[in-house]
């Protein structure tokens, strides 16, 4: 459960991600919500996966799904009580990103090479980075 409960806390940094850039515009407030939604949709997946192949019921992976898709909600709200100066915006979406592409560079993108047939893995991570791109100029 401990993959889940991460999965979740993302969730949450991502809500916070989107109330902070709200804060600093609507323009800014979109294009991250935009991104954030881009790739939420498989923090999902990913929760449920993660419940089910570590022996845990549909039952308790709904729960666990339905915790990711709140937790955004959460980020948001928490972001109401705390203001983030604006020129500390870059920096900390800065952050953000490094993170997420720390990860991906780092642990995901290795292990679903290693874990699945090469060819459809190099289709699916061009695909994926096609459509970061295409949100990125839908936004823009």
């Amino acid at each position: 459960m401990l993959g889940a409960a991460s999965l979740v806390t993302h969730s949450t940094f991502d809500g916070i991600a989107i109330g902070l850039a709200f804060q600093v515009s609507t323009e800014i407030g979109a294009v991250v919500t935009a991104a954030v939604l881009t790739h939420d949709f498989a923090d999902g997946i990913n929760t449920t996966n993660i419940v089910l192949k570590h022996g845990g019921s549909a039952k308790e992976a709904f729960r666990w799904l339905l915790a990711d898709a709140l937790a955004p909600v959460v980020g948001i709200g928490l972001t109401l009580l705390v203001r983030l100066p604006e020129a500390w915006f870059g920096l900390v979406i800065a952050l953000f990103a490094g993170f997420f592409l720390y990860l991906g560079a780092s642990e995901l993108v290795p292990d679903s090479h290693n874990a699945y047939p090469k060819r459809l893995t190099t289709i699916g991570t061009v695909l994926g980075a096609a459509l970061v791109f295409a949100t990125t100029l839908a936004a823009g």
